[in-house]
C-alpha cells in the first residue's frame, strides 16, 4: 500500500514538473544573486523523481539495487538469451599437416561470440572467428538458465568487413537481438558488452562510447571505416558479441582491441548499420553484392622492378585471372618472366585513385554488373582508358563447415587469410 501512495506521489510531481517546463509561472521563479532562476525545472530533482517511480515499481528488488543497478540488470535479462557461445574445432587443419592422433590435442579449439539476427536462426559474428574452422558450435541459454547446443551451418562472410553468418536449427522460440542506428549512437553514452571473454560466458562489461568514425584493419588487409570506439572491456573470446545501448538496443559488434590481446579501454566495434547491410545481403544471396574488379594488386613493387619503374601513384596491377572481366577488356598485369610493368590504375570514371584505399573506396559506389571507364597508365607511362564491366566479390574459405544454401560454382575463388592473422590490426593516429 506505502508503495502505491509513493507511486502515485510521484508521478504527480513528475507531471508538476513537466506542466512547469511548458507552462512557466512567475511564481516558480526565484532571484539568486541578480538573476531569475527557475526553481522546479532541476535536472537532478526530475532524474530523482523518475528513479524513484522505478523503484516505487519494484519495490522488493528495490530494497536491494538501485535505479543504475537496476537498469543494467534489465539490459543484461532482455539481451542474454539472444547472446551465443561459439565453439570452434580446426581438425581438417591436422590432416592438412600429416599430423599424428596423439598431436591433434594440441590444435587450437576457438571461443568467441555471436547474437541472434532473426527468429529463422541466422547468428552474426565476427569473420575471424570463424575463419578455417572444420566445425562450429553454437549454444543459447534462455531466461530460465537453460542451455541448447547446435552445430551451426555456415550462411555466407565478408572478410573485408570481418563479419560473418550462421545457421541454426532450432525448433524453439529465438529471441533476436533489438537493433538501433548509428545515428542515434552519440559521444558519451553508456555502452554494454555481452559476450565470452577466456571462456567465460555471458560476461556483461559497461563503459561508454569513446569515439565514432574510427578505422581498423580486416582479416584480408582492407580497411573497415565507420568503426564505434568504446572502453568497455572487450577481450579474446568477445569478439562477434553484441555491444548495446542503454535502451538494450544493438549499435555495433564487438571486434578488437588496441591491447596485446588483452582490453585496454580502446576497444572497437563494426557499426549496426554497416551489420544490417552485410548481414542482409548474405542472407539473401549467400555473398555480399560487391563490386570488384576481379585483380589483385600491390601496394609497392618488387625490389627486382623498383630500379626500371619508379610508380608514385596509383594501384599496381599484380595479375588479372582469366576468368576476371577485366582481362576481356584488356587490363595487364605484371609480366614475371620479362620483368615488365603492366597497368597502374590512375581512376575510375572521374574519381582519381592515388592507392589502394582510393580504389577499394571508389568501387563502394558500384554495384556488380556496373561498367566503368578505367583509367590506366600501361608500363607507367602511356594513358589508356579500358571499359569493364565489374564483377562480383564471390570467395570460399572453408573446408569443413556446411553452407546453409549450396552457392552457385561461380563463387569458388578461394580466399585464404592465414590463422595468425585473424584478428584486426588497429593502427594508431586514426580519425
Amino acid at each position: 500500500m506505502l508503495a502505491r501512495i509513493l507511486k502515485l506521489c510521484l508521478q504527480l510531481l513528475l507531471i508538476t514538473e513537466v506542466s512547469c517546463f511548458a507552462f512557466p509561472m512567475p511564481l516558480q521563479y526565484k532571484r539568486s544573486k541578480g538573476t531569475l532562476k527557475c526553481t522546479c525545472m532541476s535536472y537532478d530533482r526530475r532524474n530523482a523523481i523518475v528513479k524513484g517511480l522505478v523503484l516505487a515499481n519494484i519495490p522488493k528488488i528495490a530494497q536491494a539495487y538501485n535505479a543504475d543497478e537496476l537498469q543494467h540488470v534489465q539490459i543484461y535479462e532482455k539481451c542474454a538469451p539472444s547472446v551465443c557461445y561459439i565453439s570452434t574445432e580446426y581438425k581438417n587443419i591436422a590432416e592438412e599437416l600429416k599430423m599424428s592422433p596423439k598431436n591433434t590435442k594440441n590444435l587450437p579449439k576457438g571461443v568467441g561470440t555471436g547474437f541472434v539476427w532473426d527468429t529463422d536462426g541466422h547468428i552474426v559474428t565476427n569473420f575471424h572467428v570463424i575463419n578455417k574452422v572444420d566445425k562450429a558450435e553454437v549454444s543459447l541459454t534462455d531466461a530460465s538458465g537453460q542451455t541448447s547446443k547446435y552445430t551451426a551451418k555456415l550462411t555466407g562472410v565478408d572478410p573485408d568487413r570481418d563479419i560473418a553468418v550462421h545457421k541454426i536449427d532450432n525448433s524453439s522460440e529465438l529471441k533476436p537481438i533489438t537493433i538501433e542506428s548509428i545515428d542515434d549512437v552519440k559521444i558519451g553514452q553508456y555502452a554494454y558488452a555481452i559476450g565470452n571473454p577466456f571462456g567465460q560466458d555471458h560476461t556483461f562489461t559497461m563503459g561508454i562510447i569513446s569515439g565514432k568514425n574510427r578505422e581498423i584493419t580486416s582479416p584480408t588487409g582492407r580497411k573497415i571505416k565507420g568503426m564505434i570506439q568504446t572502453d568497455a572491456a572487450i577481450n579474446p573470446g568477445n569478439s562477434g558479441g553484441p555491444l548495446l545501448d542503454s535502451s538494450a538496443k544493438l549499435i555495433g559488434m564487438n571486434t578488437a582491441t588496441f591491447g596485446m590481446g588483452v582490453s585496454s579501454g580502446v576497444n572497437f566495434a563494426i557499426s549496426i548499420d554497416m551489420i544490417k547491410e552485410t548481414v542482409s545481403e548474405i542472407i539473401q544471396y549467400g555473398i555480399v553484392q560487391r563490386a570488384v574488379l576481379g585483380i589483385t594488386y600491390i601496394e609497392k613493387l618488387p625490389e627486382e622492378l623498383v630500379e626500371l619503374h619508379a610508380v608514385q601513384k596509383g594501384v599496381i596491377v599484380l595479375q588479372v585471372p582469366t576468368t576476371s572481366p577485366a582481362f576481356t577488356a584488356g587490363l595487364l598485369g605484371i609480366d614475371k618472366a620479362s620483368k615488365t610493368l603492366g597497368d597502374v590504375i590512375v581512376a575510375i570514371d572521374d574519381n582519381p585513385v592515388n592507392n589502394p584505399s582510393d580504389m577499394l573506396a571508389v568501387l563502394e559506389k558500384y554495384k556488380p554488373g556496373n561498367k566503368i571507364k578505367l583509367h590506366v597508365l600501361r608500363g607507367n607511362k602511356i594513358p589508356m582508358v579500358l571499359d569493364i564491366e565489374l564483377a562480383s566479390f564471390r570467395v570460399h574459405t572453408f573446408a569443413g563447415l556446411q553452407y546453409e544454401k549450396e552457392l552457385p560454382k561461380t563463387a569458388s575463388v578461394p580466399l585464404d587469410v592465414p590463422l595468425d592473422n585473424i584478428a584486426p590490426e588497429v593502427k594508431p593516429g586514426m580519425k
